[in-house]
């Protein structure tokens, strides 16, 4: 087997308690020809002199601090990370997940044409002590951009190795977004994927550790402005997306989650995603057009319709 070099590249903010366990996953890797890239998006604890002393136990270690002109978040950091990187296979991680140790090895394994731009694979997810709550989902169809779309499959941080030309000429993460840019950049980088283009593994090979306060956690319970507007930034962004293949699967989901984001921001007076999303639903039916999906638009249009008339009659009541 090949043993190209592989950029393994983790921001990470604040992890001194936790990236120990990941580092140590890296380095138990049965595949050693690899480079594991930090970038350090300002963290205030212990994190440096921790990442200091693996740099000495193992050069393939990197410590970076993102650059100050460069704006804060892991978006810029996992960015960053990319082009200081030299792998020619790239795999973006995160600070508190976890590789087993064929994590590298049975994806490198898959590489047997010049045509494949990723390896996905799967894994386990865990709560925050590492118990397994289940393997995450993986469903085709022949279309893995569409099942990622409708959430049959589960496409995480760790999931995909990349091949670094099919990467160079494309925007990575979006800077801008404080929520679901992981999702954004799957979207993006799946959507034009074909089938000869990607391999698939099975083998249950990563860790994703979820926990109580992470970044989207606020999905249930308190309403974070910023991340609902990414939110929707997203799914209005991947909507334009599926009209131009006109797939009604896709169009109708992803306009339902567009309007629960729309009365969410209502709910909670959030001014800038209420607007941002009905413009953007109102241009969605020119888009689309009238003659081509004409039973499908009077139906959204209804659906919005009785919503909207619904949720103003509940605010009147409620002032009652």
């Amino acid at each position: 087997m090949k043993t190209p070099l592989v950029s393994i590249i983790i921001p990470t903010y604040n992890r001194e308690h936790l990236i120990g366990e990941t580092l140590d996953s890296i380095l138990a890797q049965t595949y050693t020809n690899w480079e594991c890239i930090v970038v350090d998006d300002g963290s205030t604890d212990n994190t440096m002199a921790l990442l200091e002393a693996y740099c000495k136990k193992d050069t393939r270690f990197q410590y970076h601090h993102r650059p100050k002109d460069l704006p804060r978040g892991g978006n810029a950091a996992r960015n960053y990370g990319f082009e200081v990187s030299k792998g020619a296979y790239i795999n973006w991680f995160d600070s508190d997940d976890i590789m087993l140790k064929e994590f590298i090895e049975k994806k490198m394994q898959l590489l047997h044409s010049e045509h494949i731009k990723a390896i996905i694979c799967s894994g386990f997810l865990t709560d925050p002590k590492l118990n397994i709550l289940r393997p995450t989902a993986y469903f085709n169809e022949g279309n893995l951009f569409k099942a990622f779309t409708l959430r049959k499959s589960d496409v995480l941080t760790p999931s995909i190795l990349f091949k670094r030309t099919a990467l160079n000429s494309r925007e990575l993460f979006n800077v801008n977004l404080t929520d679901a840019q992981e999702t954004d950049f799957f979207h993006r980088f799946l959507f034009n994927l074909k089938a000869d283009e990607y391999v698939y593994v099975d083998d249950k090979l990563f860790l994703y550790r979820k926990h109580d306060n992470s970044i989207g956690s606020d999905k249930i319970g308190s309403y974070n402005f910023k991340n609902r507007f990414s939110q929707s930034y997203v799914e209005y962004e991947n909507l334009k997306r599926v009209i131009t293949i006109g797939d009604r699967d896709m169009i109708h989901f992803i306009y339902k989650a567009l309007l629960n984001l729309l009365f969410l921001a209502m709910d909670n007076e959030d001014k800038n995603t209420y607007n941002f999303i009905l413009k953007g639903i109102r241009k969605y039916y020119k888009d689309i057009g009238v003659f081509k999906y004409g039973l499908l638009i009077c139906y959204l249009k209804v659906v919005l319709s009785i919503h909207i008339r619904s949720y103003r009659l509940e605010k009147l009541i409620r002032k009652r």
